[in-house]
């Protein structure tokens, strides 16, 4: 555990913490976790980390999570700045009004996730501004060939499956399959202006029904001009519209030149560790754009290139005792954990000099490591 750091404590709150403790401890906060995971990297970062009971299938609940955030607060030396959180309240916005009644929310406010992530106000508000988007719509389309069913309010891909055999439901929606390269803008935004911080691509990693679940991310993204100057502009009229505020990130698909956006994420996302700054870090950004209105005038270069992924488990597997991790591995979990198959073991990280290199590498190491683990199927 870490002693407090002057700068002040960070309360964070998320499915999984650790990236979010990890930027938060570069950037110089002491970070105070709460997540379902605690792991190992996550508690050498943080001041405390706690796990939050129940488990992932069932998410968070407010009678579970405040007094986890109740003992983390108690834990600080001083009040804490604030809490930021991760993923797993875009399908229950309300639980941020709940924290923001106790402490300061550090990022978008409850009512911004939640119209973000209603897809018919959502997409009704591109289709006036003309920003190009697949057709949506809630009730299951007549001829379900070429599209596909989302979860509402889900992140990771896992959600999204075929249209096929999907009735209509209050927690689901319907997209056209449309062509198209993944690409996802890192942006932070004032509520009023917004400045891209880069663009990744990113790559799924399919499992029985689950075709889409996301993988892992690299960049930089090989973008063209054109296409980069449209989604930067795409963003600017997004975030001004939805009042978007702090770190956020808008996935879209990436035909030649012409991007089509398929949503926005209103908080840190997964790609946040590949685009780490020394000079400017994102907690910082992050920080200053909403509680200060300032954003940077431009994104920072970085040097080479960088990718992550998560390992996934192709069976159900224990995490041996004295398990030596590789350089770059996060979201650790412990000794004689035991890992279902198909979920995440860990998340590892890899810099090169291209994206084409950082994958390659990135995928290299997931197999050194299943080997490490007696599972030798290709994760990639």
């Amino acid at each position: 555990m870490l002693t407090e750091q002057l700068r002040g404590s960070l309360m964070i709150v998320a499915v999984s913490g650790g990236a979010l403790a990890r930027a938060a401890a570069e950037a110089g906060y002491t970070p105070l976790v709460a997540d379902f995971f605690a792991d190992l990297d996550t508690q050498a970062l943080a001041l405390r980390a706690q796990k939050i009971p129940g488990d992932l299938s069932h998410g968070f609940c407010w009678e579970s999570l405040e007094p986890v955030l109740d003992a983390l607060c108690a834990d600080a030396a001083s009040p804490p700045l604030g809490v930021i959180y991760g993923s797993g309240f875009e399908d229950r916005p309300e639980l941020l009004d709940a924290i923001a009644a106790r402490w300061r929310l550090i990022g978008n406010s409850a009512a911004t996730v939640a119209e973000v992530n209603d897809p018919e106000g959502f997409f009704a508000v591109l289709a006036q501004m003309g920003i190009p988007h697949p057709e949506s719509r809630l009730d299951p389309p007549a001829e379900p060939e070429g599209w596909i069913a989302k979860r509402l309010g889900a992140a990771g891909g896992s959600h999204v499956v075929p249209a096929e055999g999907k009735s209509g439901a209050s927690n689901v929606y319907f997209q056209r399959l449309i062509p198209g390269r993944p690409v996802s803008a890192l942006f932070a935004s004032d509520g009023v202006r917004a400045t891209m911080l880069g663009l990744s691509e990113q790559w799924a990693a399919p499992a029985p029904g689950k075709p889409w679940r996301y993988g892992g991310a690299s960049r930089p993204a090989e973008v063209g001009l054109k296409a980069a100057e449209r989604m930067g502009a795409i963003v600017a009229r997004v975030a001004a519209a939805f009042r978007l505020k702090g770190l956020n990130s808008a996935d879209f698909l990436l035909d030649g030149d012409d991007p089509c956006l398929l949503e926005i994420n209103p908080r840190p996302g997964a790609t946040r560790d590949i685009f780490a700054n020394t000079e400017l870090p994102l907690i910082e950004v992050h920080l200053n754009a909403v509680q200060h209105h300032r954003l940077p005038a431009r994104a920072h270069d970085l040097e080479g290139a960088a990718a992550s992924m998560i390992v996934f488990a192709p069976e159900a597997l224990t995490i041996p005792e004295g398990m030596v991790w590789p350089d770059g591995a996060a979201d650790l979990p412990k000794p004689g954990e035991q890992i279902d198959k198909e979920r995440p073991i860990c998340t590892l990280l890899a810099r090169a000099g291209s994206g084409d290199q950082a994958r390659s590498l990135v995928r290299a190491e997931a197999r050194q490591l299943l080997a490490a683990l007696n599972v030798v199927e290709d994760p990639a």
